[in-house]
């Protein structure tokens, strides 16, 4: 169960935001400030916001403001009031011939978090379907406290603390939340593309769970063996746990691995790194995480409970079909069986294939007695049954269509692999390759020998490790596969290569 579901419990939550605004008002608005910023002004429908970022010629930060789309002329800018002057400043430069017109307002501005109302403007903020508004009266705000764990589990930073001005937008979480990366040219984004592009931001935020609970401060650096990587921008505790914003290196940034020897302040702790964001932040994340924890109730027959989550679910993701059955189900096992129809009822409707829907339909209609009905809906079933055996045979058709697709570009990479070697025998892409190809054919020894031979040709070839790896635990050889995954995490990591390094972390977990 998350910290989330367990302090916040996904109820509304409203704080203030700002009482300083900038309006751009005029029909070359969109258009002007489209080409000076990150994200993509163009996808903001009236009445929605977005996060967004101006950005130096060097890709280092001005500003990061929300966005909100009044009209197809009027936008509102809604900003740190630090930034008010520089934000400015940076609209105006470049500002020649277009017809817009800026100015700055003082006005009390919100964000609701799950909102309930419909007025101002929606977006994804913390969480999707968040709302901006300006309402000069005294709103009803949560504490200071509570928004900075949403904002360690979310990892959308504060401007000015996690993210700063000076800054390159990479090694920062706006990087994640506010650039698009593929709309067209903006000051400073030919650094930023370069930078994602290669081997990624040297430093960047990850969340940093640990069981050390003291002596922990913002802007402590982490080290490990005497050596920095990274340094603490925020930290909560809860439940004898301590959650720290790490702007973190990239050799140690692998999403759930486990840094040990680490220390702060001489204190010397362990913990687990997780990429953000943390918690869900989706309806429908949110509404798996809901049920999840609501089949955890039903298996210990904690019914009420299980019942109560089951609908929340539900209310996140309207046409969750899992939750539809599995609270239907469990109506039926309390007895509670027109309930139970009702809400496979509404299953079926969701989804007119779901057989179980039909299945149990027929079962709780027997239960009460009407035969009839459940007789229908048993022929019902049958009727579905061999639709969906008739689906499943042109299924497999295109399957085996596709499968033979890929055997013929299989053999033709193979050929090509086979003719590279033949000229040279210590070519680690074509050892690589070939490799990949034994494992496709299960043929895990042979494909072992050349993934290590592209390895000895080229110690640092991360996706080397990652398929002998692969191979060695097909052949159940696991501990020698721990030996090569350690070792391709520590390869992987110094490259830069998060990708094939979380993969082969994700073996680890599961094989250690």
């Amino acid at each position: 169960m998350s910290i989330f579901l367990e302090s916040l419990k996904f109820e509304s939550n409203c704080f203030h935001i700002t009482s300083k605004i900038i309006k751009l008002n005029g029909p070359d608005a969109a258009q002007y400030l489209n080409s000076q910023t990150t994200n993509n002004i163009s996808k903001i429908e009236i009445g929605k916001f977005q996060i967004n970022s101006i950005l130096d010629l060097s890709g280092k930060l001005i500003s990061s403001f929300i966005v909100c789309k009044e009209s197809e002329s009027d936008l509102i800018l809604i900003l740190d009031e630090s930034t008010l002057e520089s934000t400015i400043e940076r609209l105006e430069k470049f500002h020649i011939s277009e017809d817009f017109e800026i100015s700055t307002e003082d006005k009390k501005y919100y964000i609701e978090t799950n909102a309930k109302s419909t007025s101002g403007y929606s977006g994804s903020y913390f969480f999707e379907g968040d709302r901006v508004f300006c309402d000069e009266s005294n709103q009803k705000t949560v504490s200071a406290d509570q928004i900075n764990i949403l904002r360690i589990m979310t990892g959308v930073p504060s401007f000015g603390s996690e993210a700063k001005p000076g800054e390159l937008i990479n090694n920062t979480l706006l990087d994640n939340l506010s650039v698009d990366y593929t709309k067209g040219c903006y000051p400073g984004q030919e650094t930023v593309a370069k930078i994602d592009t290669r081997r990624g931001a040297a430093y960047k935020p990850v969340l940093f769970i640990t069981n050390a609970t003291y002596n922990i401060s913002i802007g402590d650096t982490l080290k490990v063996r005497g050596k920095k990587i990274g340094t603490i921008l925020n930290l909560v505790t809860l439940k004898d746990q301590s959650y720290l914003m790490v702007s973190m290196g990239r050799e140690y940034r692998i999403d759930k691995s486990l840094v040990e020897d680490c220390a702060v302040n001489e204190i010397f702790l362990s913990g687990t790194v997780h990429y953000y964001p943390y918690i869900a932040t989706t309806k429908k994340d949110k509404a798996v995480e809901l049920y999840d924890y609501a089949v955890e109730l039903f298996h210990n027959s904690l019914y009420d409970q299980a019942i109560s989550y089951f609908e929340k679910a539900m209310i996140w993701n309207p046409n969750f079909e899992d939750a539809y059955e599995s609270l239907g189900v469990l109506y039926g096992r309390l007895e509670n069986y027109d309930k139970a129809i009702e809400l496979m009822e509404k299953l079926k409707t969701i989804n007119p294939k779901c057989m179980m829907a039909f299945t149990n339909l027929s079962l709780y209609h027997m239960k009460i007695g009407n035969i009839d009905i459940a007789e229908k809906y048993k022929a019902d079933a049958t009727i579905l049954n061999f639709n969906i055996l008739g689906d499943e045979a042109e299924r497999k058709n295109k399957e085996r269509e596709i499968e033979q697709r890929r055997l013929v570009e299989r053999d033709r990479r193979e050929g090509m692999f086979q003719q590279v070697l033949e000229m040279d025998a210590d070519d680690a892409m074509a050892n690589n390759g070939m490799g990949e190809i034994m494992n496709e054919k299960e043929r895990y020894d042979i494909a072992a020998e050349f993934f290590k031979k592209a390895i000895e040709t080229d110690k640092k070839y991360s996706v080397a490790y990652l398929g002998v790896a692969k191979s060695l635990y097909n052949q159940s050889k696991i501990e020698e596969c721990k030996t090569f995954l350690k070792l391709g995490i520590e390869v992987a990591s110094k490259n830069g290569d998060l990708m094939p390094a979380n993969e082969m972390q994700s073996l680890l977990q599961k094989i250690s």
